[in-house]
């Protein structure tokens, strides 16, 4: 094996496309878009690596294709521009867009595949089981509730069928040992004995289909009458965006790093896919990011059913990506349930960007202004106020290297605030103050703001970009425009 310098990893997991972009999309891509912007700021952006994209292999998705009257690869070509349309819209950095259904998906699924069958964990066998197609999955007769999948209040259909199976009960003792000996495998630690209870309680899986019941899937290598199930497929993006099978150094330099998913897919994420990939001999995923539920402002989950779902579209249209960008990480938990307010998502930006951070930025510049100040002249700032940068910069960057995102941004908040209360407190504007002493204040200023600069960065990239060209040139800018709360 060709030993390689590693390098970073961070994908999303793959939206279905059977429908449009939601709020929980945008609050994941948004996640993991700021690690990778931070890990650019502190690698060489070529060390790093960000793949999304999506599942287009999917039984709703099919009939869905259907309904429209559509060819199916036409459909899904249609949806994933949708996907790649809303990344562009909201920044969305990244360096790979996956798609499953494309040729080169299929070399990747189908080696996995082969990897796990040589290593005995695929078997065939008939069985009877009750499948919810909504949420591609099957049901236990506990998991209904009055018959029906409790997550999309539909029954479920029956499955008699002759179809292979995985071994993930195989699997159990190494997933368990592993949970054990690493603490941050998964974020947060609470989702711990979650993960425990499920993997204890966990039994082989289907992983394949009649063919003639699914046309639209991968086949399975050595048998024309099965294609495999879409977990088994789908999941294998994550080292096929990074050389598996074909470039082994490649592979080897980024994998395993971190993935983000929704705490309704812990399931496939962590039990089904570590499976899998104990069982393909490849090291587990070194962190699984579990991110919170956005919930309805009144606190109950959303539902298309209920049709009290949340449109990034519409949020974008109304206050602008970076304003959605900045209520996601400084407004919402991380990795906590939260209720998704419009008033607090104006309230926080009015607050944290325009009062602060850009009122902090339009002063430094006025006053240099003002007072003949160059703000590009070498200078050392005072050796206190250097510690105190250089400690809650640690701060920042350790919040942000164990991706307490809400943390980082929110810090980096209080340094762009105490440092107004500082131009207050010094007063550069009055008569009575030296233009030596004006020239230490504002350069000691301008170097607290290249810091906070380079902390918000991740999230706000085209605003930063803004504020530094703005302290190079010393041109008055307005950085953050108010906004208002709208209907």
């Amino acid at each position: 094996m060709t030993h390689t310098k590693k390098k970073f990893y961070v994908t999303t997991t793959l939206p279905y496309v059977n429908a449009q972009p939601h709020i929980g999309h945008a609050l994941e891509f948004v996640q993991a878009d700021v690690i990778a912007r931070w890990k650019r700021q502190i690698l060489w952006t070529e060390q790093v690596f960000f793949n999304v994209g999506t599942d287009e292999h999917w039984l709703k998705i099919y009939e869905k294709a259907a309904e429209h009257s559509m060819d199916v690869a036409e459909f899904v070509a249609e949806n994933a521009q949708t996907f790649i349309d809303f990344c562009k819209d909201f920044a969305i950095s990244y360096d790979n867009f996956y798609r499953t259904s494309l040729v080169s998906h299929t070399p990747v699924a189908q080696t996995f595949w082969q990897k796990s069958n040589a290593a005995w964990d695929i078997y065939k066998k008939k069985y009877t089981w009750k499948y919810c197609v909504w949420c591609e999955s099957f049901k236990t007769p506990k998991e209904l509730v009055d018959g029906k999948c409790p997550d999309h209040n539909k029954e479920p259909i029956d499955f008699d069928e002759e179809n292979y199976f995985f071994r993930l009960s195989s699997h159990k003792e190494a997933l368990l040992a592993y949970i054990d000996s690493h603490e941050d495998f998964i974020l947060p630690h609470t989702k711990r004995e979650e993960l425990r209870n499920f993997v204890k309680d966990m039994n082989d899986i289907s992983i394949s289909r009649h063919k003639q019941n699914l046309p639209w899937w991968v086949a399975v290598p050595w048998d024309d009458e099965q294609v495999m199930y879409v977990r088994f497929d789908a999941l294998t993006n994550y080292v096929g965006a990074i050389g598996f099978p074909d470039d082994q150094e490649q592979f080897d330099s980024y994998w395993p790093w971190v993935q983000l998913c929704g705490p309704d897919n812990l399931r496939f994420q962590w039990a089904i896919w570590q499976g899998m990939l104990a069982s393909a001999g490849l090291d587990f995923t070194k962190h699984i990011l579990v991110h919170g539920m956005i919930l309805w402002p009144d606190g109950n989950k959303m539902s298309k059913t209920l049709w009290n779902t949340i449109s990034p579209f519409d949020q974008l249209h109304k206050y602008g990506a970076e304003a959605v960008r900045f209520y996601m990480l400084a407004g919402l938990p991380t990795y906590g349930d939260a209720s998704y307010k419009e008033e607090d998502l104006v309230n926080l930006y009015n607050w944290c960007l325009a009062n602060t951070f850009g009122n902090l930025l339009n002063r430094v510049i006025h006053l240099a202004t003002k007072k003949d100040v160059n703000l590009n002249q070498e200078h050392h700032v005072q050796w206190e106020l250097a510690t105190d940068i250089a400690q809650a910069s640690k701060n920042i960057a350790d919040h942000y290297e164990r991706f307490a995102l809400y943390n980082a941004v929110n810090e980096t908040h209080k340094l762009a605030l105490a440092w107004n209360k500082y131009i207050d407190d010094k007063k550069p504007r009055d008569a009575s103050c030296s233009q030596e002493e004006v020239v230490t204040i504002l350069l000691d200023i301008v170097a607290l703001l290249r810091v906070v600069i380079q902390f918000y960065t991740p999230v706000l990239p085209y605003s930063c970009q803004k504020a530094l060209e703005a302290l190079d040139s010393q041109s008055k800018i307005v950085l953050f425009e108010k906004i208002t709360l709208t209907e």
